[in-house]
């Protein structure tokens, strides 16, 4: 005996519906999922996707009361979905009601703060309304969401309205770096002359993405800046250095602060710090872990008066080098723990104009640090030079603590012009940085 035959329910066919109408839209059948969605909200008035869909279309052909309607019905239904706020505001935007679109579009990314193209959109409303430094802001903002921007920025394949807004966000955030850099540059340029800071432009052109960077080892890949025009080498001499000699006979006055800081057990802390979910797989295993642990007198060019006052034959002894001042930036000076059996996998460091000095404290056995393609091991007391721009690693095998003290010096084939230049660049980026990046509340 047969079961008997129920039409279908009301709910499937809504179902079955969408689903197909999704599927054409997928595949570029516009017209035919649109006649699907529209026969679909016969049955189904409130249905968020079709009226978000239809409304997109009707956007698309300019009829902006159809479209504006469509997304208040669905607000109606969902009043918390960021995209249809996203898509309010575009409606707002070409009607020409700006401060009703960013309004909508600062709705969608209260909803979500990640949504790039909300983050872009509201970059044209207010750059439209006459607001470019906040526009810049929120295009770098947007920018920075998409994977791998600097190389979607001259390839983009998504559709032409997002490329279109996409570039633009990237041709005015380059626009906004470089003016900076020029800024910063021109007294330079004035008092050396352009041929001086050659180098230097070419650097910034390849940092806001103008250029590409010519490399001269495939194992260099500077993370920050590239300096062109210096001889590229991943170790340097102890030789090379007439000051070497001076801080290798501090090793013993070094090596006791280093002892007070180890037994007084306070002030060292995770090398690799990052917010908890956000670490890379590349420091997973380092990442806020003491398995590579610091104790800095210098980060980043900020001095910690504390850990100075608790080290100063270490502060006399390294600040008698040449070292890079760049506020905000370098140097670094630190006492460097690698626990027995760690590893520090292969990275890269900020720049080639500048160099990583290790002085060696405490060496056990079987341990080594590779740059580039040449590997060797630490001496207590004698200095090992290195570009960190090229790939590097370190290995602790043994079964004690390895600590050196690093510190940095400026490149010794960077010319004072140009160190000069260098710094006037990073200052213009941080300023870039402390207006759009991380902008004050």
């Amino acid at each position: 005996m047969s079961p008997p035959n129920h039409p279908p329910d009301a709910a499937w066919q809504v179902n079955v519906l969408a689903d197909s109408a999704r599927k054409l839209a997928d595949q570029g059948e516009l017209v035919e999922a649109e006649r699907i969605y529209r026969t679909l909200l016969q049955s189904a008035p409130y249905h968020v996707r079709a009226l978000n869909f239809l409304a997109v279309r009707a956007l698309e052909r300019d009829e902006l009361d159809e479209s504006l309607r469509l997304l208040e019905q669905a607000l109606r239904a969902d009043p918390r979905r960021p995209i249809l706020y996203q898509n309010l505001g575009l409606v707002h935007k070409a009607r020409g009601e700006l401060e009703l679109a960013l309004a909508a579009l600062d709705r969608a990314i209260a909803l979500r703060p990640d949504l790039r193209t909300a983050l872009l959109h509201k970059g044209s409303v207010l750059e439209a309304l006459g607001r470019t430094e906040e526009a810049i802001t929120f295009y770098w903002q947007g920018w920075q969401q998409f994977p791998n921007a600097e190389t979607l920025a001259n390839d983009f394949t998504g559709p032409k309205s997002l490329r279109h807004l996409f570039t633009h966000a990237a041709e005015m955030i380059r626009s906004a770096q470089m003016g900076l850099i020029t800024d910063a540059l021109t007294p330079l340029r004035e008092r050396q002359g352009s041929e001086f800071l050659g180098h230097v432009e070419a650097c910034a052109e390849t940092y806001v993405g103008l250029k590409q960077a010519a490399y001269a080892d495939p194992l260099q890949r500077p993370s920050f800046l590239h300096l062109p025009g210096i001889p590229s080498r991943p170790f340097f001499e102890r030789k090379e250095f007439p000051w070497i000699a001076e801080l290798e006979v501090a090793t013993a006055a070094i090596r006791t602060e280093l002892s007070q800081v180890l037994s007084a057990g306070d002030g060292l802390t995770p090398y690799v710090q990052v917010e908890k979910g956000t670490d890379p797989q590349q420091w997973r295993e380092l990442a806020n872990s003491l398995k590579w642990s610091s104790f800095h007198l210098y980060k980043g060019g900020t001095r910690s008066d504390g850990n100075c006052a608790r080290c100063p034959a270490t502060l006399e002894s390294v600040t008698k080098l040449p070292l890079p001042w760049i506020p905000g930036h370098a140097p670094e000076v630190l006492f460097s723990i690698l626990r027995p059996g760690t590893h520090i996998p292969p990275h890269h460091g900020l720049g080639n104009y500048k160099l990583v000095v290790h002085l060696p404290l405490i060496v056990p056995d079987n341990c080594t640090l590779r740059v580039g393609n040449d590997t060797r091991g630490w001496r207590e007391g004698e200095c090992l030079i290195f570009d960190d721009s090229f790939q590097h690693e370190a290995w602790n095998r043994s079964d004690s603590v390895r600590a050196v003290l690093i510190t940095e010096i400026w490149n010794p084939f960077v010319p004072d012009n140009e160190r000069q230049g260098i710094v006037a660049l990073v200052d213009a980026i941080s300023t870039f940085r402390q207006r759009h990046v991380n902008p004050a509340n």
